[in-house]
């Protein structure tokens, strides 16, 4: 797993007059409108993407019994990369994000199911999004996660037309962190999140994770993750594509 993580299904909404306007302009112009939630809606619901060793697809319901089927993650601090964030509104913006989250399966060239892509917190305008990924224990370390994404990305910022996008990943998980940075992702500021009562919070007294300890703030009474806010630009990820969509 390249530790992004799912995010509660309250996304609040909010009006756009902005794009209404735009909307109603267009009506009175006689020109239909792009509606960039309609774009992404047929997308991700018809596009297959095809890549060397993966191919993207709609989600289906049947893949949910398939992922719910993969092993379990091996990993000690794994259930940590699924801390919520704090904020659901773009206070800076003011801008609300779509309800919606649209949804990619990752095959293998088996046709088996080994992953998930997802986008959320939309933006109405459609400029940018919030990436979620999540591969089976069983293919991480091979490659095909950074080969799906490198797949997605070039339908991203291509035929889907947005301009940029948004994840956040937990600090610690520095294999994730390698896997964006080599992508083209920036860091943007660190947010720290409460772990709550995590079992795995037991393993930072084991001197194996001393390493971990500075993506950690421990108190008597509650322990807090780092988690990296990193941003891509189309422009950014163009100048990568002449490079294969990795920095080497």
């Amino acid at each position: 797993m390249l530790g992004l993580r799912p995010k509660p299904s309250f996304l609040l909404i909010f009006g756009d007059e902005a794009a209404k306007n735009q909307q109603e302009a267009f009506c009175r112009s006689g020109t239909a409108a792009p509606d960039p939630h309609l774009t992404m809606q047929r997308q991700s619901q018809t596009r297959v993407i095809h890549g060397p060793r993966v191919t993207l697809r709609p989600w289906q319901r049947g893949d949910n019994f398939a992922q719910e089927l993969w092993p379990r993650y091996n990993e000690p601090f794994n259930s940590l990369w699924n801390i919520s964030r704090v904020s659901l509104y773009d206070e800076l913006g003011g801008r609300g994000w779509q309800a919606q989250r649209y949804v990619w399966a990752v095959d293998n060239l088996n046709q088996r199911l080994i992953g998930r892509i997802s986008l959320r917190e939309i933006e109405p305008d459609g400029a940018g999004s919030r990436l979620g990924i999540s591969l089976s224990q069983a293919h991480v370390g091979q490659g095909l996660g950074t080969e799906a994404l490198v797949v997605f990305l070039d339908h991203y910022f291509g035929p889907l037309e947005f301009n940029y996008m948004y994840l956040d990943v937990a600090a610690f998980n520095r294999r994730a962190v390698r896997c964006y940075e080599r992508l083209g992702f920036r860091y943007l500021e660190s947010e720290w999140r409460s772990a709550g009562r995590d079992p795995s919070l037991r393993h930072l007294d084991d001197p194996r994770y001393a390493d971990l300890l500075p993506y950690f703030r421990r108190s008597r009474f509650e322990t807090f993750v780092e988690f990296y806010e990193m941003l891509l630009t189309g422009t950014q990820w163009r100048e990568q594509s002449r490079n294969n969509g990795v920095v080497r």
